[in-house]
């Protein structure tokens, strides 16, 4: 399991690559560009509010809480469109982050979990504010783990939705700073029956992108 995010990273990037490579005659009529981005994700918790707690503790937490913390996310995304205006991007990446739990006064650690994603969005620049742009996006998110029980169903996440705004930032190299709000359904398979799911999780990115190849 360890081996799949690696994978699925080595894939995006090749495929991009490839795809950018296969539309290189396009290049000339069509301004498209491959995106590097790397930052940091947050997320709400998965569950709140249920009586579920680890083995060893036998006191019962009503508030409890279970969910990710702080992580690294990198993301591959190719970009472009017929004109300024709109701009269409797919784009695919991953996020790793530790899960605590905190209820009871106590808190432990529920292991680790990987969260791939692929969206497709669009983007819209504002002219009267140049360098800045407004972005949206739908797409799907799995979550990889194999010590988190709240995550044993790969149905959990439901469509992935997202929002932000694109900044580029002033200086020679043109870095894009991106901020970004995603929102998916989420209805833990061993926690369904009590209603203890969270019912959504948001998820904060902050990323750094920087065009690796073509034209933006």
């Amino acid at each position: 399991m360890e081996g799949l995010p690696r994978a699925f990273a080595c894939r995006g990037f090749l495929a991009a690559v490839l795809l950018a490579h296969a539309f290189e005659p396009a290049m000339a009529q069509m301004p498209l560009a491959v995106e590097l981005r790397g930052g940091a994700t947050y997320s709400t918790p998965f569950a709140r509010g249920t009586a579920f707690v680890p083995a060893e503790f036998e006191a019962v937490a009503r508030d409890l809480e279970v969910g990710p913390g702080l992580g690294p996310v990198a993301e591959l995304a190719l970009s472009g469109g017929p004109g300024s205006s709109v701009i269409l991007e797919l784009r695919a990446g991953a996020s790793m982050a530790r899960v605590t739990g905190q209820g009871g006064g106590v808190s432990w650690e529920a292991g680790r979990v990987t969260a791939l994603h692929v969206l497709g969005g669009v983007r819209f620049p504002l002219p009267r504010l140049p360098g800045l742009d407004v972005r949206a996006g739908v797409g799907k998110l799995l979550y990889l783990s194999g010590d988190v029980n709240l995550l044993e169903g790969r149905e959990n996440a439901g469509v992935l939705l997202s929002a932000g705004l694109g900044y580029r930032l002033p200086g020679p190299i043109p870095w894009i700073g991106v901020a970004e709000v995603q929102r998916h359904g989420f209805d833990p398979a061993p926690l369904a029956g009590a209603g203890a799911g969270a019912g959504a999780v948001m998820r904060v990115l902050l990323h750094l992108a920087i065009p690796v190849w073509g034209r933006g």
